[in-house]
């Protein structure tokens, strides 16, 4: 299947199922609210966690505060990574849910959960290093990269064939390396919609409104979109759903 293929199958799932991946998409649009009381900074149409103003002399108050957003936020991003994924899995292998995948929501949700935190932690700290210490930001950059690529299809792995959070892990890896070009392919069309929304809402007089609302048309609309893209794109290695 070429990658024209599988974009058509995107945009055709997305479109007949906009309802309910808008619905799954919720949590996103209020892990943006939750955020903007972290120590973040906006660019194009995202959110980035800014190391340099975690300050060393943090009540425990302020800390603990900052920590029960963070893990709130993060529980509400898997949840709706795993609401996404079982809408489209029903869709494109014409099944419907049963009652016992729908069990397994809470299940997927938290080992999600746990492997993104757990990535957090290990670039948080690789970086907390190298800023600490004035190095490079680079090299955190990198070990962000792998971290990334090790888990960017580990929500699919997850929920289409329920592997366990380490097999899961092995084939993620596995396709960005024996699909590179459609990872190539995946993370332009990636970039073209994103700086698509930033090119649309820069023309707004009111930047600072309008890098706002670029954020939020990013997690009710890009996001649920590459999403689905993902799922398309590990689904294409059955050939009997191609």
């Amino acid at each position: 299947m070429s990658f024209a293929d599988v974009l058509k199958h995107t945009i055709n799932a997305y479109g007949r199922n906009w309802k309910l991946l808008s619905f799954f998409s919720l949590p996103f649009a209020i892990i943006f609210p939750l955020s903007l009381l972290l120590p973040n900074f906006i660019a194009l149409g995202g959110i980035f966690l800014r190391y340099g103003s975690i300050r060393s002399d943090l009540s425990s108050v302020e800390a603990a505060f900052i920590v029960f957003i963070f893990l709130l936020s993060l529980l509400l991003f898997s949840f709706a990574l795993v609401g996404i994924n079982l809408v489209i899995k029903s869709q494109r292998t014409l099944l419907k849910l049963t009652h016992f995948e729908q069990e397994k929501i809470e299940q997927h949700t938290f080992q999600l959960f746990t492997l993104f935190l757990l990535v957090f932690v290990a670039s948080f700290l690789v970086n907390l290093f190298l800023y600490d210490y004035g190095l490079s930001g680079t090299y955190g950059q990198l070990v962000s990269l792998a971290f990334s690529l090790a888990v960017l299809f580990v929500p699919q792995a997850l929920v289409l064939e329920e592997l366990s959070v380490v097999n899961s892990m092995k084939r993620s890896l596995s396709l960005c390396l024996y699909r590179f070009p459609y990872l190539i392919a995946f993370l332009f069309v990636a970039s073209v919609l994103v700086l698509f929304v930033a090119f649309v809402f820069l023309q707004f007089p009111d930047v600072r409104l309008a890098r706002y609302v670029s954020v939020l048309v990013n997690a009710l609309v890009v996001l649920p979109f590459l999403e689905v893209l993902k799922v398309q794109l590990y689904l294409s290695k059955y050939s009997l759903l191609k």
